[in-house]
């Protein structure tokens, strides 16, 4: 493996390890959100979740490139030595999941961040607990994918290490090359 496609997997699995810890921490919440009245959730809501969207965002911005960039050169080098795409596999699920926490923020959370921003606990509707279910689901959504991406790419290195030819001793070996 190169360094370069070392780097790019580092990049990706640490990407999927942030959005499945910042995800996880939702589904870890869930049960202590479930109890809060309105006013008490909605002022969690509006407190606490700022630095998520920005890291989570970031990260699954730059998952999904450094996958797609991965699953690319995969496909290219299995192509021309051996005819078959199985090297491609793993970086192309991560790339998919990436793009399915995407599309659960968009679905899901995105809508119920917008109308949850406009609310007051005077204004807080009636159905609020439907928003709320929608923007607990779409982060059970995300952290599934999350954690989809982040055990693939890790099984990949740690094969990929496990299986690396042995650097003569003293050297830096697989990973330091």
């Amino acid at each position: 493996m190169s360094r370069l496609n070392r780097l790019l997997y580092l990049i990706a699995l640490t990407c999927a390890a942030l959005i499945f810890g910042l995800t996880l921490s939702h589904v870890l919440a869930a049960p202590g959100s479930l109890g809060l009245s309105g006013s008490q959730w909605l002022a969690v809501q509006h407190t606490f979740y700022g630095g998520f969207a920005i890291v989570g965002a970031a990260a699954e911005v730059v998952g999904l490139i450094t996958s797609g960039i991965l699953t690319a050169t995969a496909l290219t080098a299995s192509i021309k030595r051996t005819r078959h795409v199985v090297g491609a596999a793993a970086p192309l699920v991560a790339a998919l999941c990436f793009l399915g926490t995407l599309a659960a923020y968009w679905i899901g959370n995105r809508p119920a961040n917008a109308k949850i921003a406009t609310w007051t606990t005077a204004t807080l509707p009636p159905d609020w607990t439907d928003y709320r279910a929608a923007w607990e689901l779409a982060h059970a959504v995300s952290a599934a994918f999350g954690a989809v991406a982040f055990f693939v790419l890790a099984i990949v290195l740690m094969h990929r290490i496990a299986h690396a030819p042995q650097a003569p001793r003293g050297s830096a070996g697989p990973i330091g090359e």
